[in-house]
């Protein structure tokens, strides 16, 4: 896109969406004025983003350093991948590391365009945090110019989901057997992790119960002793 071009499709993405159609409007108009008819066309062919588009769009102003941070954790991530596909098991390590702090750069983030919906007045459910999550993901490791209208606030369609491994080539067989025992590793993580929680859990249950019925019977013994003060009350009544 010529810088003109760039400029005002970003302005039109990036106006509240409630004013969508009146920028796009204003927009064309301003261009027609001028002469500019083909980009004034195209312009007037916008149409108006899907919530998780406009939050998108609003990345590099809300959360530029931290787009930028995510952009380098993802081209790292996406080297390791291919020193990996080519049979590197040093490199393994450095896709997990890598792969771990793009999740953590991603929930930041999207965290902070789902504030950013909060505050323009529309709700950001699991659902709309998720296709941000996903849109991010895949600029980040796709293309320069994807990338570039991403910061720019520009991007006129929800990115597709990508995942890794980016390209269809197979792993080397030493890389695919250390992949598949990392994965068996973190998965007997996880059942640990679940088995440790169910045991905590069944303690502080059983703990519970214990001080239930520890109180249940200190209230049995609490009303047999009001009784019995109730019965020599009333004796002492009938005696007077």
């Amino acid at each position: 896109m010529a810088d003109e071009e760039s400029r005002i499709t970003a302005e039109v993405m990036r106006a509240p969406l409630d004013r969508f159609v009146a920028a796009r409007t204003d927009a064309v108009g301003a261009l027609r004025k001028r002469g500019n008819a083909a980009l004034a066309a195209r312009i007037a062919a916008l149409r108006k983003p899907s919530v998780a588009l406009w939050s998108l769009n609003q990345a590099g102003v809300v959360a530029r350093h931290d787009l930028d941070m995510l952009r380098e954790t993802s081209v790292a991530l996406r080297r390791a991948q291919d020193r990996v596909l080519g049979g590197d098991r040093a490199a393994a390590a450095a896709m997990q590391r890598a792969g771990e702090r793009q999740r953590q750069q991603l929930d930041v983030v999207t965290r902070r365009l789902g504030m950013v919906l909060g505050a323009s007045g529309h709700p950001a459910p699991e659902a709309t945090l998720r296709r941000i999550s996903d849109g991010l993901r895949a600029v980040s490791i796709g293309d320069d110019d994807t990338w570039r209208a991403l910061r720019d606030g520009r991007l006129t369609a929800e990115p597709e989901a990508a995942t890794f491994p980016i390209t269809d080539a197979p792993l080397a067989p030493a890389a695919a057997a250390d992949a598949v025992e990392r994965e068996a590793a973190a998965t007997r993580k996880r059942s640990d992790a679940a088995v440790a929680d169910v045991r905590r859990a069944e303690a502080i249950e059983r703990a519970a119960a214990e001080q239930l019925a520890s109180a249940q019977r200190r209230h049995e013994e609490a009303l047999r002793a009001l009784e019995e003060a109730r019965a020599r009350l009333a004796e002492l009544d009938r005696t007077r």
